[in-house]
């Protein structure tokens, strides 16, 4: 499912200008840092700011915090080696960047290449045990279909108790792939811990996009948080597809964001390719994290979780109605990627 994404020029990085001459050799120069935004009117004008603050404030936040995320206890299968060895690493970078939240649950990391699928499924029954739901029973396969298709990964709560399980599958692909030797996933699946135990029993009450998308931008931003450069990479990485884009119009980006079916029937994204709720899910939890650090997105999994409506939540965070701010964050997200 991963769009090629072109590598652009990392803006806001130092660059290093040489002529053919050693004499000529230009002293490094920084670009200039863009103004920094305190309202969707702001990033109307300046669209290019957003993914600089928002990787700013959550290095910021990064920085300055101290993780809270119980130790996971790391099973690998039989006859597996995981992509990625240090996950308590990218569990506690993730951990920083949400500070503010409760994170108290256990963790258990499963990782498993094909041949150890059934393992890794038994796993996640003993996890779950009587709690377990059909979909749940054939997860461990549906995330590595067999050895050439073995990149997926999966976080569950347990409904009865504070506790999270995360299968990673690993294969030769895999140990190839920046997503999978990076952190970036074990970083992507905890956010998904967070989220779902901010949600409660209203788990899934925000738009699917909201859910991977906050979890696409977490990745990047924790794991990268102290080099921008290598930030603007992953994020390339992720939303290459969008770059220059003709389907992506602004109208089109209104009835994503906001369908008119409404937000909490996960299946009206069905429709779309279904890469769309990562990437375009990114860039809309960037234009808000640009606002008010990587903590505001993540309110909103709070505030639903005490019963409110995700409209309702946002206008409280952000102080401005969804239904203004959605054509806004439309056109904010249309200039980026045709910039």
């Amino acid at each position: 499912m991963r769009a090629k994404a072109k590598y652009l020029a990392v803006a806001l990085a130092i660059a290093f200008i040489v002529s053919g001459c050693s004499s000529n050799t230009k002293t490094p120069t920084a670009a200039p840092i863009p103004p920094e935004p305190t309202s969707l009117e702001d990033l109307l004008v300046n669209s290019d700011s957003v993914s600089y603050w928002a990787w700013k404030k959550s290095s910021i936040k990064v920085a300055n915090s101290v993780a809270t995320a119980k130790v996971a206890t790391i099973e690998v299968g039989p006859n597996s080696k995981p992509d990625y060895l240090t996950p308590q690493i990218a569990i506690d970078l993730a951990s920083r960047l949400y500070s503010d939240y409760k994170q108290d649950q256990s963790l258990l990391y499963i990782y498993y290449e094909h041949q150890d699928t059934s393992w890794a499924q038994n796993k996640l029954n003993n996890f779950l045990g009587k709690d377990i739901v059909e979909w749940q029973k054939r997860q461990a396969e549906n995330s590595c279909r067999d050895k050439d298709d073995c990149l997926g990964a999966v976080a569950i709560t347990h409904p009865a108790k504070p506790a999270g399980i995360v299968l990673v599958s690993a294969s030769e692909a895999g140990k190839q792939d920046a997503n999978h030797t990076s952190g970036t996933l074990e970083a992507h699946e905890y956010t998904h811990i967070i989220q779902d135990d901010l949600q409660g029993k209203f788990l899934g009450r925000v738009p699917r996009w909201q859910a991977e998308g906050e979890a696409m931008f977490a990745q990047a931003a924790s794991i990268y948080h102290s080099d921008f450069a290598k930030y603007t990479i992953e994020r390339q990485r992720i939303i290459g597809g969008l770059v220059g884009n003709p389907e992506i119009t602004e109208s089109w980006l209104i009835d994503f964001i906001s369908p008119a079916s409404g937000m909490t029937n996960w299946q009206v994204w069905d429709k779309y390719d279904g890469w769309r709720v990562y990437d375009v899910g990114m860039l809309i939890t960037e234009v808000l994290a640009s606002l008010k650090g990587p903590e505001a997105p993540m309110a909103l999994s709070l505030e639903v979780g005490k019963g409110l409506s995700y409209e309702n939540a946002f206008e409280k965070i952000f102080g401005i109605s969804w239904k203004s701010a959605v054509p806004m964050i439309a056109k904010i997200i249309h200039n980026q990627i045709n910039s």
